[in-house]
């Protein structure tokens, strides 16, 4: 287990502290700009060698490691830099980088001016009142998985939470003041990522908790944001498993947040989107029995022609709404340019005979119109796995090579792997990314012929993936109920997918010579991303999308991403949030300020 620094953290009170030594927050109005490194407030070498002190050396300078590509002579290095830039644990230990390197024409990593590479909570409160007193923009990173760029800004300083990684299986938690019976638990700090966590809870602990898919997403960030992952149907998102949270809000203070303890501010971070409310701590986390298998269904499909396509897509969401709409199965379905369906799909607790069975009719359709119509340029493969091996990295290792990538610097744990599936995102540049939730309604009888329709000619335009998991529509009512009582759109409730299309690119850096953005390409992706997403915003024109995956240009945020519960969210970050010290692009409250979260803005 990870206990560094975490009975540390325990000890604290469970309802509000302030550690001796840090000061109060100061009366007033609230600030009309925060201050800029080399402006005037900017704090004296002095005042941050306090902070220093404060947190026992944790104070670092930042300096992204790309800056090294643009001396002379860099070229080796350089190329070396690059080919660490696709291992997402290389990344993840360096306090000026992202997992994504830039988004084209939104924003670009940028590293903070200082960074508090935080170890205890104590660290933390120093930070945010340090930040506060000295009217600072603040950022607060841990697995640094932001495609909106929200955890960095330039003239910054940074809550790095990676060091605050323990994860400790609890047999008999019980929420403080609550009076619900103990039920078993994880705790974790808000630095620890999901591979490491179901190392801990699965292979180690036989339970399960509901976590996000790519296994260097940060726990914290994707709490937050709501959390889906395989079986989000049957489990429910990653915010309504939450059962508490310490987190250090604007004031300073150390609050615990659950049920009976600041319900409001534990409502507010169940989905209500990171890095607006208060910087989390530690999460503690609901654990389920595990199913006996995990499974999944793998397939690509492909068309002779445009009518075979729309014939194949039309008989797949007829298959799907009859076969698949249920707590078991989830992943995705992907429809690409060139007449391709990839099926990616997961399910659990059947073994493979029955999910055969299940299949067959449509796999049997396919067969009886081949070779004429359509071709596989994947076979299908159905297999399953014992539920404690999923994410047992030597077990995958050894038996599903082809599956996992190892953190292949030297020195570096036998448990840091990642998928291979998620190689393309490690250090990427984003061209265009959209996403809508799909009302379960566009599955009914006289709706299918309109929703293929539309499928396939967004299709044409930009790959379309339907993340089946990350709509609760067919969900069981446990995961429907405590999903309801979360932050999020409500609309997730109601969507069988989200639909996401987007492009992307390799790593590159503007400025730097030989690994600079194609911006010509990535305007181009733009275009055919929007031409896409417009079919499907015909079919459902007021469907909002989910927060940490979503158009950094989306206009209609606040509906978008919480839809009715937005006022609600509204008044908790006025509560504890009242001027506005944290900030992130299109959060909660960010309207009140500038795109870069340094001015305020006048209304």
């Amino acid at each position: 287990m990870r206990r560094r620094d975490f009975i540390t953290s325990l000890v604290a009170a469970p309802f509000l502290f302030r550690p001796r030594g840090f000061a109060a927050p100061q009366p007033g109005a609230p600030p009309i700009a925060r201050v800029r490194r080399g402006g005037p407030g900017w704090p004296a070498a002095a005042r941050w060698d306090e902070l220093r002190a404060q947190t026992a050396g944790r104070l670092i300078e930042v300096h992204s490691p790309l800056e090294a590509c643009r001396q002379a002579g860099s070229e080796g290095p350089c190329r070396v830099l690059f080919r660490e830039l696709k291992n997402p644990y290389f990344i993840g230990d360096q306090v000026g980088l992202t997992q994504t390197t830039a988004w084209v024409d939104a924003w670009d990593s940028a590293p903070s001016v200082y960074a508090v590479a935080a170890e205890t909570t104590a660290d933390v409160v120093a930070a945010v009142n340090f930040a506060r007193d000295n009217n600072l923009r603040l950022v607060v990173k841990g697995g640094g998985h932001s495609y909106l760029g929200r955890s960095n800004a330039p003239d910054s300083l940074l809550i790095w939470t990676r060091r605050m990684n323990a994860i400790v299986r609890r047999d008999a938690f019980a929420a403080a003041g609550c009076r619900e019976a103990p039920q078993p638990a994880v705790s974790v700090g808000a630095g620890a990522i999901w591979g490491h966590v179901y190392d801990e809870v699965t292979t180690r602990g036989g339970r399960y908790v509901q976590g996000g898919g790519c296994l260097t997403v940060g726990v914290a960030g994707l709490v937050q944001a709501g959390g889906f992952g395989s079986h989000s149907r049957q489990f429910g998102t990653a915010a309504a498993n939450l059962l508490e949270a310490e987190v250090v809000t604007a004031d300073g203070a150390v609050r615990i947040a659950n049920a009976c303890t600041n319900p409001d501010l534990f409502w507010g971070l169940r989905g209500g989107g990171g890095g607006s409310l208060g910087v989390v701590t530690r999460l503690t986390l609901r654990t389920h029995d595990l199913p006996a298998r995990f499974g999944g269904v793998f397939a690509t499909v492909t068309a002779t022609s445009d009518d075979a396509f729309r014939r194949l897509v039309s008989e797949f969401v007829d298959f799907y709404a009859k076969n698949l709409l249920d707590p078991t199965w989830g992943e995705i379905v992907t429809l690409r340019p060139g007449n391709r369906m990839d099926i990616r799909m997961s399910f659990h607790t059947f073994y493979q005979p029955e999910a055969e069975r299940i299949w067959r009719p449509f796999f049997d359709w396919v067969a009886q119109h081949m070779p004429d119509d359509f071709g596989y340029q994947i076979a299908p493969i159905i297999r399953t796995i014992a539920a404690r091996h999923a994410w047992d990295p030597a077990y995958l290792k050894a038996y599903a090579p082809g599956l996992t990538r190892n953190d292949d610097r030297l020195g570096a744990p036998a448990e840091n792997v990642f998928w291979a599936g998620n190689l393309a995102e490690a250090g990427h540049v984003i061209y265009a990314y959209q996403s809508r939730w799909l009302p379960v309604g566009l599955l009914a009888p006289p709706q299918q012929a309109a929703l293929a329709d539309a499928l396939c000619v967004a299709g044409r335009h930009a790959p379309v993936e339907l993340h089946l998991q990350k709509g609760l529509a067919g969900a069981g009512p446990a995961a429907l109920a405590a999903t309801r009582d979360t932050a999020m759109n409500p609309q997730v409730l109601d969507a069988f997918a989200l639909a996401i299309i987007g492009g992307e690119a390799p790593p590159a850096f503007p400025g730097i010579a030989g690994h600079e953005p194609d911006v010509t390409t990535a305007r181009k992706s733009a275009r055919e991303v929007t031409l896409a997403m417009a079919e499907l915003k015909k079919l459902a024109p007021d469907a909002g999308c989910y927060f940490a995956e979503s158009d950094f240009f989306e206009p209609d945020w606040q509906r978008a991403y919480w839809g009715t519960n937005y006022p609600r969210l509204a008044e908790v970050k006025r509560k504890y949030d009242p001027t506005g010290l944290f900030f992130v692009h299109h959060g909660v409250g960010s309207e009140d300020w500038s795109a870069d979260g340094f001015a305020r803005v006048v209304k």
